[in-house]
């Protein structure tokens, strides 16, 4: 891969594991279904809805990042400059096979498109406050966990088409039992305790 490559790609697949990381805690609590929900709200409703809309849009705030440009341009006094960013969107620039360079660019803007909903709630809702959007944001097109696991698949697998094209191995993440599981799991025991007393 060479220095630059290879820094690139395990940089991108350390921020791409957190941010599965932290989804993974978010469908642990919120995408369970109904019985699920309905421990959360007996326990601490207004705490939990708080921790549902920050985890959701942390997640689209991270998978902009991650498809941001390579490079941004920042005064610095009466100065310009230029501070690299850590996205897919630089994979292709540090592939000197200009062929395999063009794949991989390709598969980047197909990420990076796949990310147009979370850049599009970044950039009129998260970033700024357009006052439009604003006013309407309860009408437009809901946004659904299914969009964000699609953009991390496309990013998944973008980076594992890098990885193989140089011999590494895909890699995967274990599940963390001591993270919203262990949590749940101590809250249902908590509400069954509660409730068994109460009927005693």
């Amino acid at each position: 891969m060479g220095q630059q490559l290879g820094s690139l790609c395990h940089e991108l697949r350390e921020d791409l594991d957190w941010l599965q990381s932290k989804w993974a805690e978010f469908q642990e609590l919120f995408s369970k279904g109904d019985e699920r929900i309905a421990l959360l709200n007996t326990v601490a409703p207004n705490f939990f809805w708080f921790l549902h809309k920050i985890m959701f849009e942390d997640a689209m705030l991270h998978l902009c990042r991650l498809t941001d440009p390579p490079e941004t341009r920042i005064h610095s006094g009466k100065k310009v400059v230029t501070r690299k960013n850590l996205t897919v969107m630089a994979l292709s620039q540090a592939i000197p096979d200009r062929n395999f360079s063009n794949q991989v660019k390709a598969r980047a803007l197909e990420s990076k498109a796949k990310c147009e909903f979370a850049r599009q709630i970044r950039n009129r809702l998260l970033a700024h406050a357009d006052m439009e959007s604003v006013q309407r944001r309860n009408s437009g097109t809901p946004i659904l966990c299914s969009h964000i696991e699609e953009a991390l698949k496309s990013l998944r697998e973008l980076i594992w088409f890098v990885e193989e094209h140089y011999g590494y191995p895909p890699s995967a993440l274990l599940k963390d039992p001591f993270g919203a599981q262990s949590l749940v799991y101590y809250l249902e025991r908590s509400v069954k305790a509660l409730s068994g007393s109460a009927d005693d």
